[in-house]
């Protein structure tokens, strides 16, 4: 206590005379401002800031009747377009992990049954016979991200939480893992073939139906892909949110960066209607079609 007596004293004197400092450079730099007109500081605004909005669609499909059917996180729902005419078919509950309240991804089999991924309820919603959304999968998954139908009917579910792609073969059947992929989007193409987009080095790799793993893109190439769609002249197209665009090539060529930017803001989903590409935007809250790499806005989602 003896030694630090006098360090004690002399921080207590020199106390009152920091605080004056402190207070004169305020008032100084307050001053200067005054006189040269500035500006009080202000926190910069975020240049990606965005308004909340009451929809956001994520994901789209085809049935076989040419029908629509675009999942919306925020609404949360399902959506119908239809002979150029939207509508809301399904509303999901807003309370959180009730049924279909963080509707992710869906696909539609070559029947026309739809399936629906939510990450909130760790589920794949199937309609019974009833026609009521259920549960099919058990909540075994972690997070669907994407989902794709094979020929025979055997679901795919991307799972981005175990980072596996599971497979399903009947409804309400357990899933099993098929392949260890760390899968985002997952895609079945005309020919029956499985394509992964993974978030691991090999960031596209198709997977056969035994769980054999090949590697398409083996190197760091897209910012943040979501989804893949290969047409049937194996023309291959990827969505990339960080670049806002879509990357597009066949096997044998280097992926190339076809559309980005406006009026893209956050391209998401990928489908084929008349083996062209259609994009889900959800910060634009639209549909756009892409022809000889040029987009057309399809139809928008309501923000209602």
């Amino acid at each position: 206590m003896n030694t630090l007596a006098p360090l004690l004293s002399t921080l207590r004197s020199i106390l009152p005379a920091i605080a004056t400092l402190g207070i004169a450079f305020i008032a100084i730099t307050s001053a200067r401002a005054q006189d040269t007109g500035a500006a009080k500081p202000t926190a910069p605004a975020s240049s990606t800031t965005r308004e909340a909005s009451k929809v956001y669609p994520l994901d789209g499909a085809v049935d076989p009747s040419g029908t629509v059917w675009i999942v919306d996180r925020n609404k949360p729902g399902l959506w119908q377009y239809q002979s150029e005419q939207l509508k809301l078919d399904t509303q999901g509950s807003n309370k959180f992990r009730q049924p279909l309240n963080a509707v992710r991804c869906l696909a539609i089999s070559r029947s026309g049954e739809i399936a629906l991924g939510d990450p909130a309820t760790r589920e794949v919603y199937r309609k019974d016979a009833t026609g009521q959304w259920k549960g099919t999968v058990n909540a075994i998954v972690g997070i669907p991200v994407d989902l794709a139908f094979l020929s025979d009917g055997t679901l795919l579910i991307a799972d981005l939480e175990r980072r596996a792609l599971w497979k399903q073969t009947a409804p309400g059947s357990n899933p099993e893992i098929l392949a260890s992929v760390n899968p985002r989007g997952v895609f079945v193409d005309h020919a029956d073939r499985i394509w992964v987009i993974s978030q691991d080095e090999n960031q596209l790799v198709r997977v056969s139906k035994d769980g054999q793993i090949e590697p398409i893109v083996t190197k760091r190439t897209f910012e943040f892909p979501h989804q893949v769609v290969v047409n049937s002249k194996d023309q291959i197209w990827v969505s990339d949110g960080y670049r806002k665009g879509i990357w597009s090539w066949k096997i044998g060529e280097e992926p190339r960066l076809i559309v980005s930017g406006e009026p893209l803001q956050n391209p998401v989903g990928l489908f084929l209607v008349d083996d062209q590409p259609v994009i889900v935007d959800p910060h634009t809250q639209a549909v756009f079609k892409l022809t000889d790499n040029a987009l057309v806005k399809w139809f928008a989602i309501e923000n209602k």
